[in-house]
């Protein structure tokens, strides 16, 4: 691998030891994949912030590196923890013990040490700070398999889908190594999909068809997805599917993504109305919910406003309604007045989590729940969760 005379003087311990070991992984990293050079990054967004996801292993790390005087050098966002930090009992069927409670607190003590903003959040793209200090083009680190997929394909910024320590270790370093999505050649698609259906994907459907072609593509470069996404919520849905479902890092959408994909494809699949309707009854709720779950990855204010829309109609429902958030939107949501609209509608809302990391599924395995989300069916179902997958409006006539 080459390297510049900065890079070689950070190698030698020049500009400080925990600088110096996080350059080494990245270097080690990059050699292993064949990465010709490193990159630097205007951005990093560190996954496994969760005590529940990393335990005590990730506890001492992330206190060792911060006792090391580590620093991250370029603007960091980090995801989700293991509970609302204002509100620990907000996670209905949910107990917050005291060593999940003092492991968080450690987790976040470092992590803030370091230079971390504590966003608590999975959708780092929906920051307003977010577009002031990463621009269309730029190469950033980020963890998180559906923020990946957004960055690279709808905010055309560059990134690898990388573990939680490695997008952290690159903040720190401010650099990654040049490979995968951060090469131009490797962001073009090699195949197409098609979906001909004559009116938009909601985001259930969305997120299933992402399943779909996940399931069905071959290759590490990114397919190209022909489909009508019915706004934000089902690209966002679509996006976390296929990040979830494999290791794609993005999908190139017509009209979305901002890059020029050629016109020749080793393959090109159509896939027709019955492909998805057959996938989504099979993934359908396994009886009647006791808990309507949407916000994974979390929510955004335009989601917030289609559930109200769909409860107005509908009426108040018989079962609880859970929403994750993170704690900016939550904000802007209560001064829209939605989070109060929402509320009397027995929805709830929970901040910095969700049923994913935090520690429902001990508790919760009982309860049947629908969700918009593949993600979080995907996740839930193998923690023994009964969860199905329906649309948010089929979800609120289930509520009633």
């Amino acid at each position: 691998m080459h390297l510049t005379r900065e890079e070689e003087r950070i190698l030698a311990g020049e500009l400080g030891w925990a600088k110096a070991r996080a350059l080494e992984v990245i270097v080690k990293v990059g050699e292993a994949v064949g990465a010709e050079k490193l990159v630097k990054i205007s951005h990093a967004h560190v996954s496994g912030a969760s005590y529940m996801t990393i335990g005590e292993a990730g506890r001492r790390f992330l206190e060792e590196l911060a006792k090391a005087g580590a620093r991250v050098e370029v603007p960091t966002t980090v995801n989700p923890v293991s509970y609302d930090i204002e509100d620990p009992e907000s996670i209905p069927y949910t107990r917050i013990d005291s060593k999940v409670l003092k492991g968080q607190q450690a987790i976040m003590k470092a992590l803030e040490s370091m230079g971390v903003k504590l966003t608590l959040t999975c959708t780092p793209y929906y920051l307003d700070e977010l577009k002031r200090v990463v621009k269309q083009g730029e190469h950033v680190a980020w963890g998180e398999s559906n923020a990946v997929a957004y960055a690279n394909s709808v905010l055309g910024v560059w990134t690898n889908r990388e573990g939680g320590p490695l997008a952290l270790l690159a903040a720190i370093a401010g650099r990654t190594y040049y490979y995968g999505p951060h090469v131009p050649e490797w962001r073009r698609p090699v195949a197409a999909f098609r979906l001909s259906r004559y009116k938009p994907l909601d985001s259930a459907e969305a997120g299933v068809l992402g399943y779909i072609v996940a399931r069905e593509h071959k290759s590490e470069r990114p397919p190209l997805v022909d489909a009508w996404f019915g706004g934000e919520g089902p690209l966002k849905e679509f996006l976390a599917a296929i990040g979830t479902a494999s290791n794609l890092a993005m999908a190139y959408i017509p009209g979305i993504t901002p890059l020029e994909p050629g016109n020749e494809f080793e393959e090109v699949i159509d896939l027709s109305e019955e492909d998805l309707k057959r996938e989504m009854e099979r993934l359908a709720p396994p009886g009647k919910p006791e808990i309507i779950y949407i916000g994974c990855p979390h929510s955004s204010t335009h989601e917030l406003r289609e559930l109200l829309l769909a409860l107005k109609s509908r009426g108040k429902p018989k079962v609880e309604i859970v929403v994750s958030i993170s704690r900016g939107l939550f904000t802007k949501a209560l001064k829209e007045g939605l989070v109060d609209a929402l509320r009397s509608y027995r929805v709830r809302f929970i901040k910095d989590t969700c049923l994913i990391v935090s520690p429902f599924s001990k508790y919760g395995k009982d309860v049947v729940i629908a969700t918009n989300s593949y993600k979080a069916y995907h996740y839930l179902s193998r923690k023994g969760v009964k969860v199905g997958i329906a649309s948010i409006k089929d979800m609120v006539a289930m509520a009633l």
